[in-house]
Order: structure tokens, then sequence, then C-alpha cells
């Protein structure tokens, strides 16, 4: 007799660390698990690093902060009897996706015979970057994260302080955003306590990823780096020292070894704790015999050192290098103009704005296979707030960043989504290089707007005729763009993002829901386009959405059209 009511399908919940990002540092089970998964969930980011492994399944992907949200619905699907992967970066377990997960199926009282969940170790980003710093790890070490968005910062402070005075090697996570900037200056400080200004710090930013970048340099001079979320800072302890472009942490043996002999220390004992008395004494005694020139470093006096104001001056005997703002498209790196590839592949600067905080740039990702080696990224941070007093200080501190490597004869490129004239920072930036430094020479190289590709993929003309258009960004409160969809026979809404559910309201109102189309992330693998928004009211959409709403025309006769020529061609008369 058949079984009429099957038991449910049981599913399965991989929690997946991924390691830093290139495919040769994922484990076989980690790749495994993604293979078998049936539906993958993760950070935006994230799936674009792994994007070649999940071909055909179930994606899902949300922005930074929205952790719970992607934990919850892991578990919701793996409930229902789905695979589910859910992704983390580095090790699942370390700062990553496995905390949340485990929080909410305690809050759910689940039990290990209700689901399957297994947790899937990587590399973790500290041991990626020891691993390119050369030995920084090999004593004692902790890590400690900088972000104080569900940690108070006065803990943060007490393990900064008890790590510093412990004389661990120090592992410093998400250590500085646009938002977050005081941070890493105040780790600096405490630090500085404890260990001396020439103390070995590696900076190292998107490890094992196409935009490495690593710096080798000391806990004084560690602020005048760049430093972003995609950093990861290890900064050695009392005994680290820099060999060529490594850091090494000692791991004890000269303590009881002759290194250059192999042979046993006085008082000491293989296989036995270290006997600190005879250690002091002959330590001491090679001290005696020492001369002065190579003693002295040990006995550096601890003193906090302020990173260097940057000089905003160009010296006169210097030419001025040229500002290029380029406009890399929408996403796809094949709408990129000629133009804009041969100045890529020339320049050595290239700065990109962000407004989250983060490292995170689709414009990066769009010109990397153009650039050239060598090649040095900038952050200049644009706050997404009204206040104009805010909002000048900012223009003005990327202005002095974008001086201090134009105005020193170096040429550099600023990139931004679109087209550079359009809704764009750039030209709050150049407005302001140009009233600080009139002399700045610079070329604006125009890209392909979102709006022009998003019509051209549901082939549909922006005007025609004398049919007027309206590009209008989208206030919080959808207030200014109902004038437009009166008057206007074509209007581009940017920026719906969140405030999809208001502007779906507005076009229910006026009947214009058959007339409008949107569309998300052109030109990437995430690209989205809909027609039927009745669908998206409730769904959540990214940031980089637009929206185009086209009215439906009048049909003329060839009569119609005929008459219009011949009475615009009528001879005036005086």
């Amino acid at each position: 007799m058949s079984d009429l009511n099957p038991a449910p399908k049981r599913g399965k919940l991989f929690l997946v660390g991924f390691g830093p990002g290139s495919h040769e540092h994922l484990t076989f089970r980690a790749k495994a698990a993604i293979e078998e998964a049936e539906i993958v969930i993760g950070y935006r980011t994230y799936i674009q690093l792994i994007k070649e492994l999940i071909h055909g399944k179930k994606v899902i992907y949300t922005g930074m902060t929205e952790e719970l949200s992607r934990a919850r619905r892991a578990i919701e699907f793996a409930f229902e009897g789905h695979k589910v992967a859910l992704i983390s970066s580095g090790d699942v377990g370390i700062y990553g996706m496995a905390g949340p997960v485990f929080e909410l199926l305690k809050e759910r009282n689940w039990a290990p015979g209700e689901l399957d969940v297994e947790v899937i170790p990587g590399v973790t980003a500290i041991s990626s970057c020891a691993s390119i710093l050369g030995a920084p790890l090999v004593h004692d070490f902790c890590a400690i994260s900088l972000s104080d968005l569900m940690t108070p910062w006065d803990v943060i402070v007490k393990r900064l302080k008890a790590a510093a005075e412990a004389d661990f090697v120090i592992g410093l996570y998400n250590p500085k955003s646009g938002r977050r900037t005081r941070q890493i200056v105040e780790a600096q400080r405490i630090i500085s306590q404890y260990r001396t200004p020439q103390t070995p710090v590696g900076i190292i930013k998107s490890c094992k990823r196409e935009l490495e970048n690593v710096v080798v340099t000391t806990l004084a001079d560690m602020l005048n780096h760049e430093i972003g979320m995609l950093t990861t800072i290890i900064i050695g302890n009392s005994n680290s020292f820099r060999f060529h472009d490594y850091i090494v942490t000692p791991r004890g043996y000269t303590n009881k070894y002759n290194l250059a002999t192999s042979e046993v220390r006085p008082g000491q004992r293989p296989a036995h704790s270290l006997d600190v008395e005879a250690l002091a004494q002959d330590v001491l005694a090679n001290v005696a015999k020492a001369p002065v020139s190579s003693i002295a470093p040990e006995m550096d006096v601890v003193v906090p050192v302020a990173p260097q104001a940057e000089t905003a001056e160009a010296p006169p005997s210097k030419s001025i290098g040229t500002l290029y703002g380029i406009g890399v498209g929408p996403g796809d790196p094949q709408y990129l103009t000629v133009r804009s590839t041969q100045i890529l592949g020339n320049v050595k600067h290239v700065f990109y704005p962000s407004s989250s905080g983060t490292d995170e740039s689709l414009a990066l990702n769009v010109i990397e296979p153009y650039l050239g080696r060598c090649v040095k990224f900038h952050q200049l941070y644009f706050p997404m707030t009204k206040d104009q007093a805010e909002l000048r200080k900012h223009w003005k501190e990327a202005a002095t960043q974008v001086w201090n490597v134009v105005g020193w004869g170096k040429d550099a490129a600023f990139v931004t989504l679109g087209d550079c004239t359009i809704y764009s920072t750039y030209m709050y930036l150049l407005r302001t290089l140009k009233e600080a430094h009139p002399e700045i020479v610079f070329e604006t190289v125009p890209g392909i707007s979102s709006f022009q590709v998003a019509a051209s993929l549901i082939d549909q003309a922006v005007s025609e005729g004398k049919e007027r258009v309206a590009l209008v960004p989208v206030n919080r409160d959808v207030s200014n763009i109902e004038d437009a969809l009166d008057h206007y026979d074509t209007v581009v809404l940017f920026k719906v993002g969140s405030k999809l559910p208001q502007v779906i309201d507005l076009l229910e109102r006026k009947g214009l829901m058959d007339c409008a189309t949107l569309f998300s992330y052109l030109g990437t693998p995430d690209q989205v386009i809909s027609r039927n928004l009745r669908d998206l009211k409730r769904e959540k959409i990214g940031y980089m959405s637009l929206m185009l709403i086209k009215k439906p025309q009048p049909t003329k006769s060839l009569k119609d059209e005929e008459a219009e020529v011949e009475f615009e061609n009528v001879p005036v008369s005086n």
C-alpha cells in the first residue's frame, strides 16, 4: 500500500565561510555545500564573489546591516524543506552569520532533530592577511572589531587597553567607515601608550581579491594610509619586527635556544617551562657585553604620535596633474567609452565616491578590467544629508584629498556611475576644487546614463517629436514627483529604492501603473526589469533602482502629420 501522506522533505542549512574571496582559498567542503544548495543567501558583495558557483540557483541578497533578515530567511527556507547555503566571507563563525543564525534558532526553540545545520569553516580575514605579511601571528594574538554598531564603544576601549597592555598582537576588523572615523584614531592612541612608535603594522585592503592593496608601516604612521571597511589591520607586539616587506613576531625560541648553534641557553631545559630567572641573568650578561648602539632601540620611550596633516598646497616647481571625471555607465563594463578606457589604463590614482561609509563600489567593479598596474584607490565620503554645512565640509575634505594628488603633478580619475554630469557627486567636487584652486586642470568624460540603457532594454523611446522629459530624484515623501507626472510626457524617477510603495500608490491614483517600468542594478548580474509593479508593492528593492514612466500619446493620422509639417514650413511675413 502506497503512502498517501509522505513525510515532508527535511531541509538543511549550510552556514558557509568561503574565505577571503578568491576561489583557490575556498575549501572543498564549502564548494560542495554551495553546489548542493538550492537557495543561496548572502550580502550583495559576497554573492558577487562566488557568482560563478551559483548559476541556476535561487539567489537572495540584501545590503549591509541586514544580517538578521538574511539569517531569518535562510532559516525559514530550510524549515520549508529546502537546502540553503547562507554565506559569509572569511570564517562564518568569526564575525560571521553563524552567530545570528543560532540566536534566532534559540528564539525558535530549535532542536537538532528538526532541521540539519552544518557550520562550514573558512579561512578567516586575519589568517589571510597574516599570510601576506609573513609571520605576524606566530605568538599570542587577538581580534577586535572597532564597529560600535552593536557593541558599546566603552567596551571596545576596555578590550583595546587590555590587549595592548597584555602585549597581544592585535588584529583590527571594521576599522573605519565614512561615518566611523574617530574609532581608528582612538585605537591608535590607546595602543601607542603600550607600544613604541616603530611597532610594525600591516594594513591590508581586499585581501586575496582583485583590488588587494598591502601596506607595511609603523604604529606612528598608520593613519597616513587608506583605511576602510574592507581593510584589516595587524599591529605587532613589543617583539614584532619588520623583515623586508614582512612582519615577524618571534615565538620565543631565542629565549631558550641559541639560533646560530641550536644549543640550549644556560639554565634552560628542552620540553620544560621557561626559567625566567635564568633568562634574566642571560639577558643581563649579553647586555653588558653589547655596544650601546645595539641596545638603544629597546629603550625607546613610548610616546603617542599624532598622524601628520596632509599638505594641501602643491609646490610651485611641480606641474599640475589632470583630474578626469569619468562616467562609467550603469554597471556593465561594455558600456564604457573608448576615451574612458584610454584614461583608466594610464592613471595611477582613482578616486571613487561613497555615501554608505563602506568600501563597496560598483563603479570600481566596472573599471577594474581596464586599469593599469599599481593603481592606488582613494575613497571620498559624500554623506546623504540635506545639511548644507555638513555637505560643504565633506566637499572641501574631498577636494583636499584630490588636490594632494593632482596638485603634485599626478593624473587622477574620479569615477562615478552613469554620466558624471547627471546627479553626480563629481560636479560638487569639481566646483569646490575650482573655487579653491582656479588653476586646476580637468577633463569631464561623459558616460551612458542609466535611463538611456533602461529605455534601450525595453525598446522604448525616451522622447519623440515634441514630447517633454523630466528627470527627477525621488524625495523621501515623493512630493516632488507629482508635478512631473502631471506635466511631462516621459518621467524618469531616480533613487526609487525605499520609496517604492509610495511611488506605486501615487501611480495608482493617477492611473499610470501600466505606463511604468522598474529597473534595478542595470548592467550587473543582479539586473531586474519589471512592468508588473503591483507585485512589487511590498518587495524591498535596492538603492540602485530607477523607474521609467511614459504616458501613451494620442495617435496622429498621416493627414494630421502632413498638416503639421506644412504649418511649420509656412514662411513668416513681416
